[in-house]
């Protein structure tokens, strides 16, 4: 029989989350080879996050929310970002030890705007925590730091199923009360609106970039094996897949390398969620590709989304990153 008091404490047991204010949480977390790579596994990690961390200050379980008519609730993606300095996604890799810091704001009706910080620690037991606000990631980013921004709305499937008309439908036991009122200058939704108008997320001082070649447009059938979630909708870290496909395709179109792909630093990355699609939709992808006439090293791609056969815009998304020099 084996005695387990004889068994040591191993390096990588992590920490449990610690609820550091009544909209806050801290974790301690060792990097594993599904959480880093590609920007989707770093988006769908801290989309895991966001949901652990509104479960927590909200006191309702999110995994298994229902509407008031019993139907699963969904606290869906509306909008996500990835802002980066010094410190690049693909920079995190196996073994890393990583402080999360989550900060939850109400951002208005069925709504929750979650922020994550992180940073690099010395040991998976972790540092002395530095003191987090969450508006640092909107006014001055710590150049130590990734920040994920989640923009979260609560959605139902109407009678009928399908994925094109999602309404909005708050769970049982759901509250905004314990939550700081999120500063509307802070709130993604102007830029929201503006891109399912547009078809572009606005980017101030940068629309006179100029292209670098013209637009790539391709169609993209739904895939089975990698766009759809467990239950049946399009997943929001896809999207993220998606458009790096097809900025790689545009990249090696340039003539350039898959290593120097892989270099290119990421300053900012948003996606705007603007609906569902059916998991047999054909989805039309726009690339478009612009570059700083000051700086030529900069860049940035838009990506707009469209559902085939209902002709919606599904998603419209904007990087900005810049090239490895040659």
């Amino acid at each position: 029989m084996t005695d387990l008091s004889a068994w040591s404490v191993s390096p990588l047991v992590l920490a449990p989350l610690e609820l550091t204010g009544p909209a806050s949480v801290r974790r301690l977390v060792t990097v594993t080879p599904g959480m880093c790579g590609s920007l989707k596994t770093l988006a769908a990690t801290a989309g895991d996050w966001t949901w652990e961390t509104v479960s927590a200050v909200c006191g309702l379980d999110v995994f298994n929310a229902r509407d008031f008519g019993g139907a699963p609730a969904y606290l869906a993606f509306y909008y996500s970002r990835i802002v980066s300095r010094d410190v690049q996604p693909r920079q995190l890799t196996f073994g890393d030890r990583i402080e999360v810091q989550s900060q939850v704001f109400d951002a208005g009706s069925l709504s929750v705007l979650t922020v994550h910080r992180i940073r690099h620690v010395a040991t998976a037991f972790g540092a002395e925590a530095v003191p987090f606000d969450a508006t640092e990631a909107f006014v001055n980013p710590r150049p130590d730091c990734l920040y994920v921004e989640n923009f979260n709305v609560w959605l139902s499937r109407r009678a009928g199923g399908g994925n094109t008309g999602l309404v909005y439908a708050p769970p049982v036991g759901f509250t905004q009360a314990p939550l700081p009122k999120l500063p509307p200058s802070y709130s993604p939704r102007a830029s929201c609106a503006s891109a399912r108008y547009a078809q572009v997320l606005p980017d101030p001082g940068r629309e006179s970039w100029v292209r670098v070649c013209p637009d790539l447009v391709v169609d993209h059938p739904v895939d089975l094996v990698d766009d759809v979630n467990g239950v049946g909708l399009l997943y929001f870290a896809s999207f993220f897949s998606v458009a790096e496909r097809l900025q790689l395709r545009r990249w090696r179109a340039l003539g350039r390398s898959g290593s120097a792909f892989l270099d290119r630093r990421i300053g900012d990355f948003r996606i705007c969620y603007l609906g569902n699609a059916d998991i047999d939709a054909t989805l039309s992808l726009r690339l478009r590709t612009s570059r700083d006439p000051l700086d030529p090293e900069q860049e940035k791609s838009d990506l707009l989304v469209r559902d085939v056969s209902t002709d919606r815009t599904i998603a419209v998304a904007s990087s900005r990153y810049q090239v490895p020099s040659s």
